[in-house]
Protein backbone atom coordinates (compact mmCIF):
# COMPACT_ATOMS: atom_id res chain seq x y z
CA UNK A 1 0.00 0.00 0.00
CA UNK A 2 1.33 3.45 -0.93
CA UNK A 3 2.30 5.85 1.79
CA UNK A 4 -0.69 8.21 2.06
CA UNK A 5 0.55 10.50 4.87
CA UNK A 6 0.91 14.22 4.19
CA UNK A 7 4.53 15.33 4.58
CA UNK A 8 5.02 18.62 6.42
CA UNK A 9 8.71 19.49 6.19
CA UNK A 10 8.29 23.24 5.70
CA UNK A 11 5.52 25.83 5.87
CA UNK A 12 6.46 28.05 2.93
CA UNK A 13 4.00 28.29 0.03
CA UNK A 14 5.95 26.33 -2.60
CA UNK A 15 6.77 23.46 -0.25
CA UNK A 16 3.18 23.25 0.98
CA UNK A 17 1.87 23.08 -2.60
CA UNK A 18 4.40 20.41 -3.55
CA UNK A 19 3.45 18.33 -0.49
CA UNK A 20 -0.26 18.61 -1.35
CA UNK A 21 0.43 17.39 -4.90
CA UNK A 22 2.53 14.45 -3.70
CA UNK A 23 -0.19 13.50 -1.23
CA UNK A 24 -2.99 13.64 -3.85
CA UNK A 25 -0.94 11.50 -6.26
CA UNK A 26 -1.07 8.68 -3.72
CA UNK A 27 -4.87 8.78 -3.66
CA UNK A 28 -6.67 6.51 -6.14
CA UNK A 29 -9.46 9.07 -6.60
CA UNK A 30 -6.96 11.49 -8.16
CA UNK A 31 -4.91 8.90 -10.07
CA UNK A 32 -5.36 10.40 -13.55
CA UNK A 33 -5.62 14.12 -12.61
CA UNK A 34 -3.49 16.79 -14.20
CA UNK A 35 -2.42 18.77 -11.14
CA UNK A 36 -1.04 21.56 -13.29
CA UNK A 37 -4.36 22.05 -15.05
CA UNK A 38 -6.03 25.38 -14.46
CA UNK A 39 -8.90 24.26 -12.19
CA UNK A 40 -6.92 21.94 -9.98
CA UNK A 41 -3.97 24.35 -9.88
CA UNK A 42 -6.19 27.19 -8.62
CA UNK A 43 -7.61 24.96 -5.87
CA UNK A 44 -4.13 23.89 -4.85
CA UNK A 45 -3.03 27.55 -4.74
CA UNK A 46 -5.97 28.39 -2.48
CA UNK A 47 -5.19 25.48 -0.14
CA UNK A 48 -1.49 26.38 -0.02
CA UNK A 49 -2.13 30.08 0.60
CA UNK A 50 -4.64 29.28 3.34
CA UNK A 51 -2.25 26.87 5.04
CA UNK A 52 0.61 29.32 4.72
CA UNK A 53 -1.39 32.21 6.19
CA UNK A 54 -2.63 30.06 9.07
CA UNK A 55 0.89 28.92 9.88
CA UNK A 56 2.16 32.50 9.64
CA UNK A 57 -0.60 33.70 11.96
CA UNK A 58 0.08 30.96 14.52
CA UNK A 59 3.80 31.66 14.38
CA UNK A 60 3.18 35.38 14.97
CA UNK A 61 0.85 34.62 17.88
CA UNK A 62 3.49 32.40 19.42
CA UNK A 63 6.16 35.09 18.92
CA UNK A 64 4.04 37.77 20.59
CA UNK A 65 3.67 35.57 23.68
CA UNK A 66 7.25 36.22 24.77
CA UNK A 67 9.15 39.44 25.46
CA UNK A 68 12.25 38.19 23.65
CA UNK A 69 10.44 37.56 20.36
CA UNK A 70 7.48 40.00 20.39
CA UNK A 71 7.50 42.47 17.49
CA UNK A 72 4.40 44.59 18.19
CA UNK A 73 4.80 47.50 20.56
CA UNK A 74 1.52 46.66 22.29
CA UNK A 75 2.78 43.14 23.04
CA UNK A 76 6.11 44.40 24.37
CA UNK A 77 4.32 46.92 26.60
CA UNK A 78 2.02 44.19 27.91
CA UNK A 79 4.98 41.99 28.85
CA UNK A 80 6.68 44.99 30.47
CA UNK A 81 3.62 45.49 32.70
CA UNK A 82 4.13 42.00 34.09
CA UNK A 83 7.58 43.15 35.22
CA UNK A 84 6.21 46.41 36.73
CA UNK A 85 8.09 48.38 34.09
CA UNK A 86 6.74 51.63 32.68
CA UNK A 87 8.33 52.42 29.30
CA UNK A 88 10.02 55.80 29.26
CA UNK A 89 7.99 58.59 27.69
CA UNK A 90 9.29 61.44 25.57
CA UNK A 91 11.64 63.70 27.49
CA UNK A 92 11.79 67.48 27.17
CA UNK A 93 15.11 69.08 26.34
CA UNK A 94 16.37 71.26 29.19
CA UNK A 95 18.17 74.60 28.91
CA UNK A 96 19.45 77.04 31.53
CA UNK A 97 19.46 80.81 30.97
CA UNK A 98 20.09 84.03 32.85
CA UNK A 99 18.84 87.56 32.20
CA UNK A 100 18.04 90.90 33.81
CA UNK A 101 14.53 92.35 34.14
CA UNK A 102 14.16 96.12 34.69
CA UNK A 103 10.75 97.03 36.14
CA UNK A 104 8.52 99.97 36.91
CA UNK A 105 5.68 99.85 39.43
CA UNK A 106 6.49 96.32 40.62
CA UNK A 107 7.06 95.58 44.27
CA UNK A 108 8.80 92.52 45.68
CA UNK A 109 8.58 89.70 44.96
CA UNK A 110 8.98 89.55 41.21
CA UNK A 111 7.37 86.32 40.02
CA UNK A 112 8.02 84.17 36.96
CA UNK A 113 5.04 81.79 36.90
CA UNK A 114 5.13 78.13 36.00
CA UNK A 115 4.59 77.75 32.24
CA UNK A 116 6.17 81.10 31.27
CA UNK A 117 6.92 80.76 27.56
CA UNK A 118 10.25 81.30 25.82
CA UNK A 119 11.08 80.37 22.23
CA UNK A 120 14.24 79.14 20.59
CA UNK A 121 15.38 77.85 17.22
CA UNK A 122 17.71 75.09 16.05
CA UNK A 123 18.17 73.23 12.78
CA UNK A 124 14.89 71.36 13.38
CA UNK A 125 12.79 74.54 13.64
CA UNK A 126 11.38 76.80 16.34
CA UNK A 127 10.37 75.37 19.71
CA UNK A 128 8.57 76.65 22.79
CA UNK A 129 10.29 76.32 26.16
CA UNK A 130 8.53 76.77 29.50
CA UNK A 131 9.41 77.08 33.16
CA UNK A 132 8.41 74.04 35.22
CA UNK A 133 7.71 75.86 38.49
CA UNK A 134 7.06 79.31 39.91
CA UNK A 135 10.19 81.33 40.63
CA UNK A 136 10.31 84.42 42.90
CA UNK A 137 13.00 87.11 43.08
CA UNK A 138 13.77 90.06 45.36
CA UNK A 139 15.42 93.38 44.55
CA UNK A 140 16.11 96.76 46.17
CA UNK A 141 16.29 98.78 42.96
CA UNK A 142 13.46 97.30 40.81
CA UNK A 143 16.07 95.52 38.65
CA UNK A 144 15.86 91.78 39.03
CA UNK A 145 18.66 89.35 38.22
CA UNK A 146 17.27 86.08 36.95
CA UNK A 147 20.09 83.58 37.34
CA UNK A 148 20.13 79.93 36.21
CA UNK A 149 16.49 79.76 35.19
CA UNK A 150 15.63 76.25 33.97
CA UNK A 151 13.56 75.93 30.79
CA UNK A 152 11.97 72.78 29.37
CA UNK A 153 10.96 72.28 25.76
CA UNK A 154 7.25 71.81 25.16
CA UNK A 155 3.98 73.28 26.37
CA UNK A 156 1.64 72.54 29.24
CA UNK A 157 -1.81 71.03 28.79
CA UNK A 158 -4.45 69.79 31.20
CA UNK A 159 -6.83 66.83 31.08
CA UNK A 160 -9.88 66.57 33.33
CA UNK A 161 -11.85 63.45 34.30
CA UNK A 162 -14.88 62.83 36.49
CA UNK A 163 -15.02 59.78 38.74
CA UNK A 164 -18.01 57.65 37.81
CA UNK A 165 -18.50 54.63 40.07
CA UNK A 166 -21.16 53.28 37.72
CA UNK A 167 -18.36 52.46 35.25
CA UNK A 168 -16.89 49.16 36.34
CA UNK A 169 -13.50 49.68 34.68
CA UNK A 170 -13.13 53.44 34.31
CA UNK A 171 -9.79 54.51 32.81
CA UNK A 172 -8.02 57.86 32.98
CA UNK A 173 -5.94 57.90 29.81
CA UNK A 174 -3.99 61.06 28.97
CA UNK A 175 -5.02 62.55 25.66
CA UNK A 176 -1.55 63.25 24.25
CA UNK A 177 1.00 60.59 23.31
CA UNK A 178 3.91 63.00 23.61
CA UNK A 179 3.56 63.54 27.35
CA UNK A 180 6.73 63.87 29.41
CA UNK A 181 5.72 61.75 32.39
CA UNK A 182 8.28 63.52 34.59
CA UNK A 183 6.10 66.64 34.40
CA UNK A 184 2.76 65.09 35.44
CA UNK A 185 0.92 66.74 38.32
CA UNK A 186 -2.31 65.09 39.54
CA UNK A 187 -4.89 66.94 41.61
CA UNK A 188 -8.21 65.61 42.91
CA UNK A 189 -11.17 67.82 43.78
CA UNK A 190 -13.86 66.17 45.90
CA UNK A 191 -15.84 69.38 46.46
CA UNK A 192 -16.76 70.55 42.95
CA UNK A 193 -13.45 72.25 42.30
CA UNK A 194 -13.43 74.47 45.39
CA UNK A 195 -10.07 73.03 46.49
CA UNK A 196 -7.61 70.48 45.17
CA UNK A 197 -5.64 67.74 46.85
CA UNK A 198 -2.38 66.92 45.10
CA UNK A 199 -1.57 63.23 44.81
CA UNK A 200 1.93 61.72 44.78
CA UNK A 201 3.33 59.29 42.21
CA UNK A 202 4.49 55.94 43.61
CA UNK A 203 5.92 52.83 41.98
CA UNK A 204 5.13 50.16 44.59
CA UNK A 205 2.79 49.32 47.48
CA UNK A 206 5.29 49.69 50.31
CA UNK A 207 4.00 51.77 53.23
CA UNK A 208 0.59 52.46 51.67
CA UNK A 209 -2.75 52.40 53.44
CA UNK A 210 -6.31 53.30 52.57
CA UNK A 211 -5.70 57.02 53.15
CA UNK A 212 -2.52 57.37 51.09
CA UNK A 213 -3.09 60.06 48.46
CA UNK A 214 -1.12 58.43 45.66
CA UNK A 215 -1.40 57.45 42.03
CA UNK A 216 0.33 55.09 39.62
CA UNK A 217 1.25 55.46 35.95
CA UNK A 218 1.14 52.68 33.39
CA UNK A 219 1.41 52.48 29.61
CA UNK A 220 -1.60 51.67 27.48
CA UNK A 221 -1.83 49.75 24.23
CA UNK A 222 -2.07 52.86 22.06
CA UNK A 223 1.24 54.37 23.25
CA UNK A 224 -0.50 56.63 25.74
CA UNK A 225 -0.28 56.73 29.53
CA UNK A 226 -2.93 56.01 32.13
CA UNK A 227 -3.39 57.35 35.66
CA UNK A 228 -4.43 54.72 38.24
CA UNK A 229 -5.62 55.46 41.78
CA UNK A 230 -5.70 53.29 44.87
CA UNK A 231 -8.45 50.83 45.67
CA UNK A 232 -9.12 51.99 49.23
CA UNK A 233 -6.75 49.41 50.73
CA UNK A 234 -3.51 50.33 49.03
CA UNK A 235 -3.97 54.01 48.33
CA UNK A 236 -7.00 56.26 48.68
CA UNK A 237 -9.87 55.76 46.23
CA UNK A 238 -11.30 59.15 45.15
CA UNK A 239 -15.00 59.65 45.89
CA UNK A 240 -17.67 59.35 43.24
CA UNK A 241 -18.11 62.54 41.16
CA UNK A 242 -14.65 63.80 42.13
CA UNK A 243 -12.88 65.78 39.42
CA UNK A 244 -9.41 64.64 38.39
CA UNK A 245 -7.08 67.27 36.96
CA UNK A 246 -3.89 66.08 35.24
CA UNK A 247 -1.43 68.80 34.28
CA UNK A 248 1.52 67.78 32.10
CA UNK A 249 4.01 68.95 29.51
CA UNK A 250 4.09 67.66 25.95
CA UNK A 251 7.48 67.25 24.33
CA UNK A 252 9.13 67.10 20.91
CA UNK A 253 11.81 64.78 22.30
CA UNK A 254 15.32 64.93 20.86
CA UNK A 255 14.27 67.47 18.22
CA UNK A 256 14.48 70.20 20.89
CA UNK A 257 18.18 69.62 21.64
CA UNK A 258 20.80 72.15 20.66
CA UNK A 259 18.83 75.39 21.09
CA UNK A 260 21.32 78.05 22.16
CA UNK A 261 19.38 81.29 21.72
CA UNK A 262 16.09 82.22 23.39
CA UNK A 263 13.48 84.96 23.34
CA UNK A 264 11.01 85.78 26.11
CA UNK A 265 7.52 85.49 24.62
CA UNK A 266 5.47 86.80 27.56
CA UNK A 267 5.13 90.16 29.29
CA UNK A 268 6.36 89.43 32.79
CA UNK A 269 5.78 93.04 33.77
CA UNK A 270 2.05 92.79 33.17
CA UNK A 271 1.93 89.47 35.03
CA UNK A 272 3.45 91.22 38.05
CA UNK A 273 1.15 94.27 37.84
CA UNK A 274 3.57 96.76 36.30
CA UNK A 275 5.98 97.28 33.42
CA UNK A 276 9.32 95.77 32.57
CA UNK A 277 11.85 94.82 29.95
CA UNK A 278 14.23 91.89 29.70
CA UNK A 279 17.89 92.39 28.78
CA UNK A 280 21.25 90.60 28.78
CA UNK A 281 19.70 87.20 28.12
CA UNK A 282 22.59 84.72 28.17
CA UNK A 283 22.84 80.96 27.77
CA UNK A 284 24.18 79.07 30.75
CA UNK A 285 23.51 75.75 29.08
CA UNK A 286 22.06 75.08 25.62
CA UNK A 287 19.16 72.64 25.50
CA UNK A 288 20.16 69.01 26.04
CA UNK A 289 18.72 65.69 27.28
CA UNK A 290 15.63 65.68 25.07
CA UNK A 291 14.69 62.15 23.94
CA UNK A 292 11.99 60.30 22.06
CA UNK A 293 9.78 57.72 23.72
CA UNK A 294 11.46 54.41 24.47
CA UNK A 295 11.83 52.03 21.54
CA UNK A 296 10.78 48.38 21.43
CA UNK A 297 14.37 47.14 21.67
CA UNK A 298 15.08 49.44 24.61
CA UNK A 299 11.99 48.18 26.48
CA UNK A 300 12.98 44.60 25.69
CA UNK A 301 16.43 45.23 27.20
CA UNK A 302 15.48 47.37 30.21
CA UNK A 303 12.28 45.73 31.48
CA UNK A 304 13.79 42.52 32.91
CA UNK A 305 16.77 44.42 34.32
CA UNK A 306 14.45 46.93 35.96
CA UNK A 307 12.63 44.01 37.57
CA UNK A 308 15.95 42.79 38.97
CA UNK A 309 16.65 46.14 40.64
CA UNK A 310 13.38 45.98 42.62
CA UNK A 311 13.27 49.76 42.83
CA UNK A 312 16.61 50.20 44.56
CA UNK A 313 20.25 50.87 43.77
CA UNK A 314 22.52 48.46 45.61
CA UNK A 315 24.63 46.61 43.05
CA UNK A 316 26.46 48.27 40.18
CA UNK A 317 23.96 46.73 37.74
CA UNK A 318 21.12 48.34 39.72
CA UNK A 319 22.72 51.75 39.22
CA UNK A 320 23.41 51.13 35.53
CA UNK A 321 19.88 49.93 34.75
CA UNK A 322 18.21 52.76 36.67
CA UNK A 323 20.35 55.47 35.06
CA UNK A 324 19.94 54.15 31.51
CA UNK A 325 16.17 53.91 31.99
CA UNK A 326 15.70 57.43 33.33
CA UNK A 327 18.37 59.45 31.50
CA UNK A 328 17.90 58.69 27.80
CA UNK A 329 20.81 60.87 26.62
CA UNK A 330 23.22 58.46 28.32
CA UNK A 331 24.42 55.67 26.02
CA UNK A 332 26.83 53.85 28.35
CA UNK A 333 27.51 54.14 32.06
CA UNK A 334 30.01 52.60 34.44
CA UNK A 335 29.60 52.40 38.20
CA UNK A 336 32.38 51.57 40.63
CA UNK A 337 33.09 51.97 44.32
CA UNK A 338 35.55 54.18 46.08
CA UNK A 339 37.59 51.13 47.00
CA UNK A 340 38.44 50.53 43.32
CA UNK A 341 40.85 53.41 42.94
CA UNK A 342 44.55 54.03 42.67
CA UNK A 343 44.34 56.74 45.30
CA UNK A 344 43.01 56.73 48.84
CA UNK A 345 40.24 54.24 49.64
CA UNK A 346 36.84 55.94 50.02
CA UNK A 347 34.39 53.65 51.75
CA UNK A 348 30.73 54.41 51.09
CA UNK A 349 31.55 56.28 47.85
CA UNK A 350 30.02 55.31 44.51
CA UNK A 351 31.36 56.81 41.29
CA UNK A 352 29.15 57.07 38.23
CA UNK A 353 30.72 57.77 34.83
CA UNK A 354 28.27 58.33 31.95
CA UNK A 355 28.94 58.52 28.22
CA UNK A 356 26.33 60.25 26.04
CA UNK A 357 25.15 59.49 22.51
CA UNK A 358 26.32 62.94 21.42
CA UNK A 359 29.77 62.55 22.95
CA UNK A 360 29.24 65.75 24.96
CA UNK A 361 29.80 65.42 28.70
CA UNK A 362 26.84 66.04 30.99
CA UNK A 363 26.39 69.55 32.30
CA UNK A 364 26.95 70.13 36.01
CA UNK A 365 23.21 70.60 36.42
CA UNK A 366 22.49 67.27 34.74
CA UNK A 367 25.11 65.52 36.87
CA UNK A 368 23.26 66.79 39.94
CA UNK A 369 20.02 65.40 38.50
CA UNK A 370 21.63 61.96 38.21
CA UNK A 371 23.08 62.12 41.73
CA UNK A 372 19.78 63.24 43.26
CA UNK A 373 17.82 60.52 41.46
CA UNK A 374 20.03 57.59 42.48
CA UNK A 375 20.56 58.91 46.02
CA UNK A 376 16.83 58.45 46.64
CA UNK A 377 17.22 54.76 45.74
CA UNK A 378 20.58 54.10 47.43
CA UNK A 379 21.20 52.76 50.95
CA UNK A 380 21.64 55.34 53.71
CA UNK A 381 25.25 56.43 54.02
CA UNK A 382 26.16 55.93 50.36
CA UNK A 383 27.51 59.04 48.63
CA UNK A 384 27.39 59.19 44.83
CA UNK A 385 29.54 61.30 42.54
CA UNK A 386 29.12 61.67 38.76
CA UNK A 387 32.45 62.05 36.96
CA UNK A 388 33.30 62.54 33.31
CA UNK A 389 34.72 59.64 31.31
CA UNK A 390 38.36 59.71 30.27
CA UNK A 391 39.70 58.17 27.07
CA UNK A 392 42.54 55.74 26.44
CA UNK A 393 43.50 55.94 22.77
CA UNK A 394 45.27 53.27 20.74
CA UNK A 395 47.68 54.06 17.91
CA UNK A 396 48.10 51.23 15.45
CA UNK A 397 50.88 50.41 12.99
CA UNK A 398 50.28 47.46 10.67
CA UNK A 399 52.25 45.92 7.81
CA UNK A 400 49.83 43.87 5.68
CA UNK A 401 50.98 41.26 3.14
CA UNK A 402 48.68 40.93 0.13
CA UNK A 403 48.64 38.53 -2.84
CA UNK A 404 47.48 40.83 -5.62
CA UNK A 405 47.21 37.87 -7.98
CA UNK A 406 44.17 36.86 -5.97
CA UNK A 407 42.27 40.17 -6.04
CA UNK A 408 41.23 42.85 -8.51
CA UNK A 409 41.57 45.56 -5.84
CA UNK A 410 44.40 48.07 -5.98
CA UNK A 411 46.71 48.64 -2.97
CA UNK A 412 44.84 51.85 -2.12
CA UNK A 413 41.50 50.02 -2.25
CA UNK A 414 42.80 47.25 0.03
CA UNK A 415 44.13 49.86 2.44
CA UNK A 416 40.77 51.63 2.47
CA UNK A 417 38.99 48.33 3.16
CA UNK A 418 41.37 47.57 6.03
CA UNK A 419 40.69 50.98 7.60
CA UNK A 420 36.96 50.27 7.29
CA UNK A 421 37.45 46.91 9.07
CA UNK A 422 39.38 48.62 11.87
CA UNK A 423 36.59 51.20 12.21
CA UNK A 424 34.03 48.40 12.51
CA UNK A 425 36.17 46.62 15.10
CA UNK A 426 36.44 49.88 17.01
CA UNK A 427 32.66 50.36 17.05
CA UNK A 428 31.71 46.77 17.84
CA UNK A 429 34.36 45.91 20.43
CA UNK A 430 35.58 49.13 22.04
CA UNK A 431 34.26 52.68 22.68
CA UNK A 432 32.63 51.54 25.91
CA UNK A 433 33.55 51.01 29.54
CA UNK A 434 35.21 47.82 30.82
CA UNK A 435 36.38 46.68 27.38
CA UNK A 436 39.39 44.63 26.29
CA UNK A 437 41.37 45.05 23.09
CA UNK A 438 42.55 41.59 22.08
CA UNK A 439 45.24 42.12 19.51
CA UNK A 440 44.78 38.64 18.01
CA UNK A 441 41.15 39.40 17.20
CA UNK A 442 42.10 42.77 15.68
CA UNK A 443 44.72 41.04 13.54
CA UNK A 444 42.12 38.49 12.47
CA UNK A 445 39.69 41.28 11.55
CA UNK A 446 42.39 42.76 9.31
CA UNK A 447 43.09 39.37 7.69
CA UNK A 448 39.37 38.80 7.06
CA UNK A 449 39.06 42.06 5.14
CA UNK A 450 39.99 40.42 1.83
CA UNK A 451 40.79 36.84 0.76
CA UNK A 452 43.97 38.13 -0.83
CA UNK A 453 45.41 39.23 2.55
CA UNK A 454 48.00 36.69 3.63
CA UNK A 455 49.05 38.04 7.03
CA UNK A 456 49.75 41.17 9.02
CA UNK A 457 52.16 42.38 11.65
CA UNK A 458 50.40 44.85 13.89
CA UNK A 459 51.86 46.90 16.73
CA UNK A 460 50.07 49.17 19.16
CA UNK A 461 50.77 52.10 21.44
CA UNK A 462 48.61 53.62 24.15
CA UNK A 463 48.19 57.29 24.83
CA UNK A 464 46.11 59.74 26.79
CA UNK A 465 45.60 63.39 25.94
CA UNK A 466 45.64 66.29 28.41
CA UNK A 467 44.86 70.00 28.08
CA UNK A 468 46.69 71.84 30.89
CA UNK A 469 45.79 75.41 31.75
CA UNK A 470 48.44 77.62 30.14
CA UNK A 471 50.80 79.82 32.13
CA UNK A 472 49.84 78.18 35.41
CA UNK A 473 51.35 75.31 37.35
CA UNK A 474 49.63 72.10 36.24
CA UNK A 475 50.21 68.53 37.46
CA UNK A 476 49.28 65.48 35.38
CA UNK A 477 48.35 62.04 36.68
CA UNK A 478 48.20 59.73 33.67
CA UNK A 479 46.60 56.35 34.36
CA UNK A 480 47.12 53.96 31.43
CA UNK A 481 45.69 51.02 33.45
CA UNK A 482 48.04 48.48 31.79
CA UNK A 483 51.61 47.30 32.38
CA UNK A 484 54.02 49.65 30.57
CA UNK A 485 57.12 48.52 28.71
CA UNK A 486 60.21 49.99 30.37
CA UNK A 487 61.78 52.79 28.36
CA UNK A 488 58.72 53.31 26.11
CA UNK A 489 57.22 56.43 27.69
CA UNK A 490 57.27 59.57 25.54
CA UNK A 491 55.03 62.51 24.69
CA UNK A 492 54.11 65.08 22.10
CA UNK A 493 56.09 68.31 22.13
CA UNK A 494 55.19 71.26 24.33
CA UNK A 495 56.64 74.67 25.15
CA UNK A 496 57.66 75.95 28.58
CA UNK A 497 59.40 79.28 29.15
CA UNK A 498 60.39 79.58 25.49
CA UNK A 499 61.88 76.11 25.12
CA UNK A 500 60.50 72.97 23.48
CA UNK A 501 60.36 69.70 25.43
CA UNK A 502 59.04 66.16 25.50
CA UNK A 503 58.51 63.81 28.40
CA UNK A 504 60.47 60.55 28.40
CA UNK A 505 61.64 57.77 30.72
CA UNK A 506 64.54 56.90 28.41
CA UNK A 507 67.69 58.97 27.89
CA UNK A 508 70.42 56.95 26.23
CA UNK A 509 73.49 56.63 28.38
CA UNK A 510 71.80 58.43 31.27
CA UNK A 511 68.67 56.53 32.27
CA UNK A 512 67.12 53.76 30.23
CA UNK A 513 64.07 53.05 32.35
CA UNK A 514 64.53 53.33 36.10
CA UNK A 515 61.06 54.73 36.78
CA UNK A 516 62.02 58.41 36.61
CA UNK A 517 60.26 60.70 34.14
CA UNK A 518 62.28 63.46 32.52
CA UNK A 519 61.55 66.70 30.74
CA UNK A 520 63.94 66.57 27.75
CA UNK A 521 64.66 69.69 25.67
CA UNK A 522 64.29 69.34 21.91
CA UNK A 523 66.98 71.51 20.30
CA UNK A 524 68.16 70.49 16.81
CA UNK A 525 71.05 72.98 17.04
CA UNK A 526 72.65 71.48 20.13
CA UNK A 527 74.13 68.06 20.93
CA UNK A 528 73.94 68.71 24.65
CA UNK A 529 71.19 66.79 26.45
CA UNK A 530 69.27 69.25 28.57
CA UNK A 531 66.89 67.43 30.89
CA UNK A 532 65.42 67.50 34.37
CA UNK A 533 63.46 65.12 36.57
CA UNK A 534 59.74 65.98 36.60
CA UNK A 535 57.94 62.84 37.70
CA UNK A 536 57.76 59.08 38.09
CA UNK A 537 56.61 56.03 36.15
CA UNK A 538 55.01 53.04 37.89
CA UNK A 539 55.40 50.47 35.15
CA UNK A 540 53.39 47.61 36.67
CA UNK A 541 50.43 49.85 37.55
CA UNK A 542 50.52 51.90 34.34
CA UNK A 543 50.77 55.19 36.26
CA UNK A 544 52.70 58.24 35.07
CA UNK A 545 52.84 61.10 37.57
CA UNK A 546 54.09 64.51 36.42
CA UNK A 547 54.84 67.35 38.83
CA UNK A 548 53.47 70.86 38.38
CA UNK A 549 54.85 72.45 35.25
CA UNK A 550 53.99 75.80 33.69
CA UNK A 551 53.06 75.30 30.03
CA UNK A 552 53.10 78.18 27.56
CA UNK A 553 52.10 76.25 24.42
CA UNK A 554 50.74 72.70 24.06
CA UNK A 555 49.48 72.72 20.49
CA UNK A 556 46.37 70.54 20.36
CA UNK A 557 47.15 69.10 23.80
CA UNK A 558 49.80 66.95 25.43
CA UNK A 559 49.73 63.30 24.42
CA UNK A 560 51.52 60.87 26.72
CA UNK A 561 52.48 57.61 24.98
CA UNK A 562 53.60 54.20 26.20
CA UNK A 563 53.90 50.71 24.75
CA UNK A 564 51.97 47.97 26.60
CA UNK A 565 53.80 44.85 27.69
CA UNK A 566 50.83 42.59 26.98
CA UNK A 567 49.06 42.01 23.67
CA UNK A 568 45.68 42.45 25.33
CA UNK A 569 44.80 45.90 26.68
CA UNK A 570 42.07 46.37 29.28
CA UNK A 571 40.32 49.43 30.64
CA UNK A 572 38.12 49.89 33.69
CA UNK A 573 36.64 52.54 36.03
CA UNK A 574 35.83 55.72 34.06
CA UNK A 575 38.14 54.95 31.11
CA UNK A 576 36.77 54.37 27.60
CA UNK A 577 39.17 52.79 25.13
CA UNK A 578 39.09 53.39 21.40
CA UNK A 579 41.42 53.16 18.41
CA UNK A 580 42.46 56.56 17.07
CA UNK A 581 41.19 56.08 13.52
CA UNK A 582 41.68 59.75 12.62
CA UNK A 583 45.43 60.23 13.09
CA UNK A 584 46.54 57.04 14.81
CA UNK A 585 46.59 54.55 11.91
CA UNK A 586 49.66 53.67 9.88
CA UNK A 587 48.85 50.94 7.32
CA UNK A 588 51.55 49.65 4.98
CA UNK A 589 50.58 47.33 2.12
CA UNK A 590 53.26 44.79 1.13
CA UNK A 591 52.83 42.94 -2.18
CA UNK A 592 53.69 39.22 -2.22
Amino acid sequence: MANSSLSVSSLDFDTLKSNFIQFLKTQSAFKDYNFEGSNMNVLLDVMSYNSYLNSFYLNMVASEMFLDTAQKLDSVISHAKELNYVPRSSRSAKAVISFTYDTTGIENPFVIPKGTIFSGTNSNGTFSFVTDKENSYLSTNSTYTIANLELYEGSYTKDAFVIDDSQEDQKFVLSNKNVDTNSIVVAVSENDGVSNTYYTLVENLYGLNGNSEIYFIQSTFDQKYEIIFGDGTFGKKPLNSSIIYVDYRTSSGSAGNGVAKFNLDQDLGAINGGYGTASDLTIVSASVSGAMAESIESIRYNAPRHYQTQGRCVTSNDYKTTILQNFPEIQYVNVFGGTITNTAVEYGKVYISPSTYSGIVLTESRKKDVETFVNNLSPIGIVTSVINPDYLYIELTSSVSVDFNNTSSSPSMVKSQIISSINSFNTNNLQNFDTTLRLSKLEQAINDTDDAILSNQTYIKMYRSFSPTLNMGYAINCDLQNVIDIGSVTSSQFNSYGKTYIFTDYIEGVDEGSGILYQLEINPFSTVKNYSKVGTVEYNDGLININQITYSDIGGGIKIYATPVNRDIKCYKNIIMEIDTVSGLEITIVSE
